[in-house]
């Protein structure tokens, strides 16, 4: 063999190591992040992410998850309750569930009495449900506001009338007298400090660590083209694979 082709053979053969190497360099970012985030997705339960959420301020940004404008809130005796999307709060406290709309709450003797989705939620001073009263209880249907008379027993509107259960909250009966005597529960601006928490707590727990930790093993978190870069990271691999074979040959050679 002459030297011109030594030559040239031993420059085609730095040029194909060039490009291995520069393929080996552009897919390890990617396959290491698909290995790590592989390797957690397996392991849910064993460390512990399987129920955490993600509460760092630019993630969450980057999804789009931001407060809800639709905060509203009612005070019944010492606390706060809270509709914030379609979370329920009591003070710092959510319900389970999802709830459309929030009437109203107020403090009705030993009881909070908090009118949600055509239902009364009956709770103890200390925040326990005691129980889910709804329309098929006798709630009246088209629930508008809720509030106390005179004696501090519960009074509904529904509709064009005015209803107010018994003791044991059994059956509802009409209630008759002066209206302007009524004490209705109405919007009231959260403590600087609750209202922060509330914020905390709900932006909190909407984004699963399962879910950022898929949407990156996928390529989703990095927008439509983030598959395609996953996409491509596999195939150089296998690139890498059949070069780094190639260069071993010939070098055996």
């Amino acid at each position: 063999m002459s030297r011109h082709h030594r030559r040239k053979k031993r420059f085609k053969l730095r040029s194909f190591y060039i490009w291995h190497r520069y393929m080996g360099v552009a897919a390890a970012a990617f396959m290491v992040l698909v290995a790590v985030t592989g390797v957690l997705m397996n392991h849910p339960d064993r460390l512990g992410i399987d129920d955490k959420f993600v509460d760092a301020g630019w993630v969450l940004d980057w999804y789009g998850i931001h407060t809800p404008d639709d905060l509203l809130s009612f005070r019944a005796g010492d606390h706060y309750v809270s509709r914030m999307g379609k979370h329920l709060y009591l003070d710092t406290r959510e319900f389970e569930g999802r709830y459309r709309d929030l009437v109203g709450a107020v403090r009705v003797h030993e009881l909070l009495a908090i009118a949600v989705d055509d239902s009364i939620l009956l709770l103890t001073p200390d925040g326990e449900l005691v129980e889910r009263l709804h329309t098929r209880d006798g709630v009246p249907a088209g629930l508008l506001r809720i509030g106390t008379d005179p004696a501090g027993d519960l009074v509904l509107e529904g509709g064009l009338d005015l209803w107010t259960p018994d003791a044991d909250f059994l059956r509802w009966q009409p209630w008759h007298g002066d209206r302007d005597s009524l004490r209705w529960s109405k919007p009231q601006p959260l403590p600087p400090a609750l209202y922060q928490a509330l914020v905390t707590h709900y932006r909190g727990e909407a984004l699963p660590l399962m879910r950022l930790l898929a949407d990156l093993h996928s390529g989703r978190f990095f927008g439509r083209y983030g598959p395609w870069l996953i996409d491509l990271s596999a195939l150089l691999l296998v690139l890498l694979s059949l070069s780094g074979t190639w260069i071993w040959l010939r070098r055996r050679r």
